[in-house]
């Protein structure tokens, strides 16, 4: 998968002719999907798949982010990883939150001015939702991991609470988005960023503890 990614001339991409750039979005979705399945079926292989994909599926997520089921495929590979202390830590130490936090607003086609096809709404809020868990996961409480980035900035908060707006009607979306809210916020008092001192928190904790994937 490395050797299929767009690099980071655009030059070279430009380069590629359609025929190129379908070969390469084919086998990207068939290996992101060949490691969710690793993932999903035994717990065993989270380690080996962490130490040797966790940076590969966070550049799979930039640059297919707009191809929606190998985006999937990766946030939810990244999902379970980001559930257990030692695989999560890989995330964090390649500042996978703030990767993910970024492509939060790729999420609302309709801030872009784009339709959403009708076909696509379930995918939509299923990648949404896997996004929003393994940033819940990412950003909780960890005695392993003290030194938080920065996290509770105001443009990670800005992207959370456009989330939140955008997702109101959807109570799942809703809740994992106000627990990540509530997270990043203890976050920004906890390491003293002066810009975030008075962010309420706005969650109980308990609420929305661990849903079920889907």
């Amino acid at each position: 998968m490395h050797a299929h990614l767009p690099h980071s001339s655009p030059s070279h991409v430009c380069r590629l002719t359609g025929k190129e750039i379908t070969a390469r979005d084919s086998f990207l979705l068939t290996g992101s999907h060949w490691i969710r399945e690793l993932a999903i079926n035994e717990m065993s292989n989270w380690s080996r798949i962490s130490l040797l994909c966790t940076q590969l599926l966070l550049k799979t997520l930039t640059h297919m982010q707009d191809e929606h089921i190998t985006f999937g495929n990766c946030i939810h590979t990244l999902c379970l990883l980001s559930s257990r202390a030692e695989t999560g830590g890989k995330i964090r130490d390649l500042k996978g939150v703030d990767i993910i936090m970024k492509l939060l607003p790729r999420q609302f086609p309709e801030r872009r001015g784009e339709a959403t096809p009708h076909e696509f709404l379930a995918l939509y809020n299923k990648n949404l939702r896997l996004t929003l868990r393994t940033l819940r996961h990412l950003t909780e409480p960890d005695l392993n991991y003290l030194h938080y980035p920065r996290l509770g900035t105001e443009a990670n908060l800005r992207r959370v609470f456009d989330t939140l707006q955008a997702w109101m009607g959807d109570e799942t979306s809703k809740g994992l988005t106000l627990q990540v809210l509530h997270n990043i916020s203890r976050m920004s008092d906890e390491t003293g960023d002066p810009t975030q001192q008075d962010t309420p928190t706005l969650l109980d904790p308990n609420t929305d503890i661990k849903p079920k994937l889907e």
